[in-house]
């Protein structure tokens, strides 16, 4: 695949991330369930902690989606041929990264025992 094409297809791939994060924060998971949404011991001890995790979940997401779209500009001047690649990976990182600042948020909002 040429640099053009890589750039491109990160370009597209930033995209793509950003409109599933979007279509989460549009169509939020109503209840608690084990299938759709933040899910983890913690957001979903009872509904209050389930929706202030899923609020607040969804917006960090759309905020490292946004971030994410510097990655194929820069690695398009820094190693164009791994551009694709590389977006995913930094992606991958970012949306991971969405882990430790929800719980971070739901510990000051509601302390542990909640």
């Amino acid at each position: 695949m040429d640099v053009d094409t890589q750039l491109y297809w990160a370009t597209g791939y930033c995209a793509f991330i950003l409109l599933l994060f979007a279509i989460v924060q549009k169509y939020p998971p109503k209840k608690i369930n084990w299938w759709y949404g933040y899910r983890t011991s913690r957001s979903m001890k009872n509904e209050e902690t389930w929706k202030a995790a899923q609020e607040y979940a969804s917006k960090k997401s759309i905020q490292l989606a946004l971030f994410s779209f510097m990655f194929p500009g820069v690695f398009y001047f820094v190693i164009p041929e791994y551009n694709f690649l590389l977006t995913v990976i930094a992606n991958t990182l970012l949306i991971l990264l969405i882990i430790p600042y929800t719980e971070k948020y739901l510990k000051e909002k509601f302390g542990e025992n909640k």
